[in-house]
Formats: C-alpha cells, structure tokens, sequence
C-alpha cells in the first residue's frame, strides 16, 4: 500500500509497477495457456502464487482483455485514483497515472492502443 492518501513517491511507484508487470505476465499467460479464460483472471493467478497480490496491499486491481490480451489496471483504495494502466505484452507500464495528477480509476488505453502494442 502506499504512504498516506495522497503521498505517491517515485520510489513507492516503482515497486508497484514491478510488481504489477510480474502480476501481468501471470495473467497473460492463463490468457495464453487458455483463451477463453474467464471469471477474476487476478484472482486465479494470485490462486497459483499468493506472492503476486501481496505488494499491492488495499490497492484495488482490475483486468481487461482485448484480444486475448490483458490490461491491468492499479488504483488507490475505494478506486478514488488511478496509479498504473499496464499492457501485459509490454516491456514497461504504458500509463503512468500516478505521475499525471488525479487521473480517475479507469481504463483509458483504446483497445486498438492494445492490439497495436500486442503485435
């Protein structure tokens, strides 16, 4: 979890977004293992290894799938910010929320944002 409410540093971030591309590539790969994967796709992979989840403390997760493709998305506790938007094909996080002010808790990446990225 991070600091107080509103204190977001690049430190606390980095973490986070490590930890969120680990929790990616766990999540792209049921996708891989199996298309029509469905239900809490978060939760299933946390189910395979409990460590996944951990970093993120009462930061809220989601996931979206775009062509067999996941984009997760990290927000602060009661979804009241968005922090990171990340493309689990992608080497690095592809929006970094945090940095931009009080983005809300949103995807905001197009879906053809995410195929073009996923080539």
């Amino acid at each position: 979890m991070l600091g107080g409410a509103d204190t977001i540093t690049a430190e606390e971030m980095n973490r986070q977004e490590i930890a969120l591309r680990r929790l990616g590539a766990a999540v792209q790969g049921l996708l891989w293992s199996d298309a029509q994967q469905s239900g809490d796709l978060i939760a299933k992979a946390c189910a395979v290894d409990s460590s996944l989840c951990s970093p993120f403390g009462n930061n809220t997760l989601a996931v979206k799938v775009v062509d067999g493709n996941a984009v997760l998305l990290l927000c602060t506790p009661g979804n009241k910010r968005a922090l990171v938007e990340d493309i689990a094909c992608t080497p690095t996080p592809d929006f970094k929320a945090w940095a931009e002010g009080n983005a809300p808790c949103e995807f905001t990446l197009s879906d053809q944002t995410i195929r073009d990225a996923c080539r």
